[in-house]
């Protein structure tokens, strides 16, 4: 779905759930709606791009899996040499079809957006989905920054002149400026960070598949006329290195740990395998107790118990799904369809870079956005499931066998939603960098968390009650980030 197609109703949600939906999956925008609503807003708050003053300059940032910017930061380079700069002006004087696709295929933009869009379609390719794909994504986020915060550090520390402001030979392709130092090259860095992380997740993959893709992205900097040979391969293992790091973190990161099935609940009430599949084995019983990113661990938003099994609250919930699926709409099914079949990971990693190209941001600013959304995703999810796993709460349709739902119930407790956490957190994060889209934002999680119940796949207090912790993480991470501003951002 595109940034523009947004929720244009702010309503309750009782007094929804009979009513048409003129939502996000029905409705469009002008995309300059939000953008003039309020004179004192800024067009976003990390649109500055003086990066080396004062807090602004990256270098300083606070880092994922370092412990600081130049933890890893390579010695100071020769001068280029003669064959160097000869390279760089060869790899111009004739590039291949296939160079002058990989020049803007990596370049295009701030380095880490191919490959954050690499990381959504490989999510489609091997079927990662959910809580898995929140993981990965947080992981793989997060080694993207610090690979360009590194690379920027070390930039700065070192400042070896660019091939464009080293020989009048050489041409700089697009976007690329001959003022910045190339040494290390940050698109080599990030393709190596990403092609080591890639290969540890992915095991399924071909082998050096990553690689290759880290190759070609590193080396089209050179016929780019961005960096030198030595650039490419300094900022390739620093990229690695980094990714090293990431995979140990996820190593150790408790996602293998053996679930011991005689502790799940049984009796009235507890969560019970559902059709179609009737899948004994519930899914990720132990994901709760994950290492957390910002979270001191994942009870820190425990939500109070859902309603007594058998109390008048809890037939009042029960009832309210069973009116929902006896009066569905066409417009409350086609938005829980909708929802349902698009990963909330998926899209909120999409409308980031919308934003980010729109407001034509440069890597740090916008490795750390995508860093800190995909924190807060991941971090939401944690907390979810350790109260999914800590009430363990029957399904509607356990309750109710004959009860129409228009999506396939998942294989674990109805209590909270999963996907409306994630809505929340994402949102409230997008919100923060991007404040012309908090009412937007706001909207779509609200629409993406009824869709739930609209679906018959979860009572309606799961949503509520995911959504609100969703956006307690989310503020979580906006806190952190207001104790070490990107330019400005207060």
């Amino acid at each position: 779905m595109s940034l523009v197609s947004t929720p244009s109703a702010r309503v309750s949600r009782r007094a929804l759930m009979g009513a048409g939906l003129t939502g996000a999956a029905v409705a469009s925008l002008p995309r300059t709606a939000s953008r003039t609503a309020a004179s004192h807003v800024p067009e976003s708050r990390v649109a500055s791009r003086s990066w080396q003053e004062g807090r602004g300059d990256p270098a300083n940032w606070r880092t994922w899996l370092l412990d600081s910017a130049d933890e890893l930061r390579p010695p100071a380079p020769d001068a280029p040499s003669q064959t160097e700069i000869d390279e760089v002006v060869e790899a111009q004087a004739d590039p291949s079809d296939e160079t002058a696709a990989a020049i803007k295929r990596w370049g295009s933009g701030p380095a880490v957006i191919p490959w954050s869009v690499l990381a959504r379609e490989l999510s489609a390719e091997f079927s990662i989905s959910g809580m898995p794909q929140n993981r990965f994504m947080a992981i793989y986020h997060t080694a993207l920054h610090d690979a360009v915060i590194a690379a920027w550090d070390a930039q700065v520390a070192h400042d070896r002149p660019s091939p464009g402001a080293t020989s009048d030979e050489i041409t700089p392709s697009d976007g690329v400026n001959p003022e910045r130092s190339s040494f290390p090259s940050e698109h080599a860095a990030v393709a190596g960070a990403a092609a080591t992380v890639l290969a540890y997740l992915i095991p399924d993959a071909t082998s050096g598949r990553f690689d290759a893709l880290a190759t070609e992205a590193a080396e089209s900097r050179i016929a780019a006329g961005a960096a030198f040979r030595g650039d490419v391969e300094v900022g390739l293992a620093l990229g690695q290195a980094i990714g090293e790091k990431a995979v140990a973190r996820a190593k150790d990161d408790g996602a293998g740990a053996e679930w011991d099935p005689s502790t799940m609940p049984t009796g009235p009430g507890f969560w019970q395998p559902t059709p179609p599949g009737f899948v004994e084995t519930p899914f990720a019983p132990l994901a709760g107790a994950q290492q957390t990113w910002v979270m001191t661990s994942g009870d820190q938003f425990r939500p109070a118990p859902p309603p007594d099994y058998g109390s008048e609250a809890w037939k009042s919930e029960l009832e309210t799904v069973q009116e929902i699926a006896a009066n569905r709409s066409f417009e409350q099914e086609r938005a829980a369809v909708w929802w349902g079949t698009n990963s909330p990971a998926g899209l909120s990693n999409g409308w980031t870079h919308e934003l980010i190209l729109r407001d034509g941001l440069d890597s740090p600013h916008a490795a750390r956005i995508l860093a800190d959304v995909h924190v807060a995703i991941a971090d939401s999810s944690i907390a979810v499931w350790d109260a999914k796993y800590t009430w363990w709460t029957a399904r509607p349709i356990t309750e109710d066998p004959n009860l129409k739902t228009v999506l396939t119930n998942p294989p674990y407790p109805s209590y909270p939603s999963g996907y409306s956490g994630v809505m929340g957190a994402a949102t409230t994060v997008i919100g923060y960098y991007f404040p012309e889209t908090v009412d937007d934002m706001a909207a779509r999680a609200w629409e993406a968390a009824a869709s739930r119940g609209w679906a018959g796949i979860h009572y309606v207090i799961d949503d509520d009650i995911g959504l609100l912790m969703g956006r307690q993480v989310g503020r979580l991470v906006c806190s952190l980030a207001r104790t070490d501003p990107v330019d400005g951002a207060a």
